[in-house]
This record gives C-alpha cells, structure tokens and sequence, in this order.
C-alpha cells in the first residue's frame, strides 16, 4: 500500500511554474493550508516569477473521445502555457489490460484516468500514490470517494461519476392505464406495472431484465439488495454477506419479474425500449442522448429507483465512477497533479458531460449548473446520485464480481433458486477472502 512518503506533501509537489506570478499569488490559490506548505517549501526550485527554458509534458491516458476531451486539455494548456498534454484515448475492452502492461513495464503516463471495477486492485499493488494529504480541499467539493478510498486513505481523485435509473415507456404506460406522471415508487409498484403493460400489449414486455451479459449483472440486481438494507461485503470487508434476508428478498422480487420480462444484453435492452417494444428498463444517461435521436416519436420518461416499500429502505441503484490516479512510476508527478486538480473542476467537467453524456461530473457544484434545469431527465441522474451505492473497494473485487455475477446467470436462468444461488455466491467468496490453510 502507498504511505504518507508517498503523497504529495511528502515527495509529489504541485507544478505552478507555468503562471506568473510571486508566492503570494500562487499561495492564495491554495485551499489547504498543508497544500500551501508543500508548495512553499519547492518555490526555491522553481523561482518565484521565472518560467523553465522548456515545457514540460504530462502524457495522459483516459477513456473519452479525443473530440470531446481535446478542448478540456486545450484550456488547461493556456491556464498552464509551460505544460504540454500528451493525451492517448484507452477503450473499455483493452484498457484495463495496457494500463497493467504499461505499469508492470515500468512505463506508465503521468495520470490515467481509471475504473472503479479495477482501482481497488491497483491500489492493492502499490502502483498508485497516496493523495491523501495532498487534496484536503476537494474532500468537501467532491462525490464519489468511496470508490477511492481504501483503508482511509485516498489513491485517486473523482473525476466522473455514474448511475442508472429507471426508464418508463409512456405510450405503453398509458395504454395499461397507468400514468407516467406517477412512476412505481415501490417494489409492488414496479411489479403491478410490469404485469400489466406484458398484459395489454402482445407485442411488448414489460421489463428488461439483463442477461447473456455477465459484467453488468450485479448493477442490475444490487440496487434492490442495497436499497432493501443487504451488501455484499461486511464494513471490515473481510467476511461475505452474501446470504442475508435482505439480499434473498431482494432476488426473489427481481427474479418475479423474469415472466413478464424480456432477457437479453444490455445493448440489445435498450433497442428494444428504443423500439417501443419495452414498459422498464434500467439503464444509464446514454439513454437520454440516444432516444432522441433513435427514436424521436417515443414518449419516455426517467424515474429514480423504487424502494421496498414505503416508508422503507431507499431508492437505491449502483453508483460508478471514474477516477484520476498517479502511478508510482510516473515521471512528472507534480504537473499530473495539476491536470488532476484541473480535470476535477466543475467548469472543466461540466463540458465533458455535455460532449459525451455517459458520467456526470464528481463536483458537486456541477448540480448547481444551469444545463440540469433545462433537462429536468438529466437531473433526475443527479438525485439518484445521492442515494446510489458503490461497489466495496477490495483489492479482489474483480474476482468477487464474476463470482456475484455467475450465481445471478443461474438464477436468472432458472438453475438455481435465489437462495441457492446466494448461498453458493457467499461460499465461494468467503472462501476467496479466507482460504483455508
């Protein structure tokens, strides 16, 4: 694990040489104070007003299409005209896999922007530098530090966040007589609609229930089990809690929906709500740029989650998140600190959102952005936010999710009941936390 040796305030200094200016300026740009001392005591190295014969360059690793982050980095690049961003777009099929490469080789970029699914594991390596010390200011002005904290210390900076929510086909809703103005608040809400929206209409089913798509499974599931009080790890993250009431209620109301439902991938969901040809469906933000235009005649709306029952447990749903991390190896700390902190910049991500619409920004001033009170469904992302659960950050998560995720496959399947399927998913990770001698 990283120490405090290896945060900011004890080897990684923040670059400012590229502004003008004397140390007063540049220390009343600072919002902590052991921020401001970590700096002052490298200003002798970089010279109070003077600005180094070259540019430095960050090369930066991160997910998005260069069309939409390049005009981001092109503002950084002015704020900062002695930093060069050297930026490389990853894919989610391989990116993960170059990013372990790049890092067991020695050569990784100066920051990377990284999944919650895989930070725990990088964080179990050593491979990322504790930023504890060195970001106090942003604790407060960000969201989303549960997927980058492990064992109280903080390896990554929030930079975008995620959820879904619940999609309503009103034409359908309408036509079972429900209206799309009071969305299923409840479990017995959802139940009630799905069955009758199945009913009146041959062609459409009345919930999209994900299958033949392993790694999303448990997003799909886990907001019923967490919404209804259960988890999947106790808070020492140590033992599995797999197997609880809550947890086995929760998936024996999901899989009461499988009769009315339509089983397919993710992908293959959301054409088919696309088409009119689905009442539910969880899904992400993607949604609201691509309805629009795929199906511009169909009368949608967003609702967040349905809790248990009123007046218990909460509207849960699962909440992802990219985050910006350093590399032990990294060969220009300091200015990747900077991009960092510029990155997470309400004004800097904001206009990341708008360009891609797939994870909003982890400043929690972005709530307050004009752009969520001309898109009221957008904003509806935003409140579920408050309510959405994160995955455990635990250096084998990825393991514990193809675990979690095989047992669903079954039970949605109907070769397992929930019960054993829990049962079966508890064992086999309680027995990858603590093997037996």
């Amino acid at each position: 694990m990283g120490s405090r040796g290896d945060s900011v305030v004890g080897g990684l200094m923040p670059w400012r040489g590229g502004r003008a200016g004397c140390a007063g300026r540049r220390l009343r740009r600072l919002a902590s104070a052991a921020f401001a001392l970590s700096l002052a005591a490298i200003l002798p190295l970089v010279g109070c007003g003077k600005r180094p014969s070259t540019k430095q360059t960050v090369v930066f690793w991160q997910f998005s299409p260069l069309s939409a982050i390049r005009p981001v980095l092109d503002r950084f690049q002015r704020e900062f005209p002695n930093l060069e961003v050297q930026v490389e777009q990853l894919t989610w099929q391989s990116g993960r896999e170059k990013i372990v490469a790049a890092v067991a080789a020695g050569r990784p970029p100066d920051l990377c922007e990284i999944g919650s699914t895989f930070l725990p594991g990088l964080v179990a390596d050593s491979t990322l530098i504790d930023l504890t010390d060195s970001i106090p200011d942003l604790v407060p002005a960000l969201r989303g530090w549960e997927v980058a904290r492990f064992r109280g210390r903080i390896y990554a900076i929030p930079w975008m966040v995620g959820t879904r929510v619940l999609y309503m086909n009103g034409d359908l809703m309408k036509r079972a007589g429900l209206s799309p103005l009071r969305p299923p608040a409840t479990w017995a809400e959802l139940a009630r609609a799905v069955q009758r929206v199945d009913a009146v209409e041959p062609e459409a089913k009345g919930f999209g229930m994900n299958s033949g798509e392993r790694e999303v499974l448990f997003k799909k599931f886990m907001p019923f089990a967490w919404g209804n009080g259960g988890d999947i790890l106790d808070s020492t993250l140590t033992r599995s809690v797999v197997l609880s009431p809550q947890n086995t209620e929760a998936l024996r109301y999901y899989l009461s929906l499988k009769p009315h439902s339509l089983l397919d991938r993710q992908e293959m969901l959301d054409e088919a709500f696309a088409r009119g040809r689905l009442g539910f469906i969880i899904s992400g933000p993607w949604m609201l740029r691509k309805l629009p235009e795929a199906a511009p005649r169909l009368h949608f709306e967003v609702a967040l989650m349905p809790r248990p029952a009123e007046g218990k447990g909460s509207p849960a749903s699962f909440a992802g998140a990219e985050a910006l991390g350093i590399f032990r190896s990294s060969k220009e700390k300091g200015p990747a600190l900077e991009l960092a902190r510029f990155l997470a910049r309400e004004e800097n991500a904001m206009p990341l959102y708008i360009a891609t619409g797939n994870a909003f920004p982890a400043a929690i001033a972005a709530e307050r952005d004009s752009y969520f009170v001309s898109h009221p469904r957008d904003r509806i992302f935003v409140e579920q936010l408050r309510t959405a659960v994160a995955p455990p950050v635990h250096p084998r998560w990825v393991e514990i999710e193809e675990i979690l995720n095989g047992e669903l496959e079954e039970a949605i399947y109907g070769k397992k009941s929930a019960e054993a399927a829990l049962r079966s998913a508890d064992s086999r990770i309680e027995a990858l936390l603590n093997p037996k001698p």
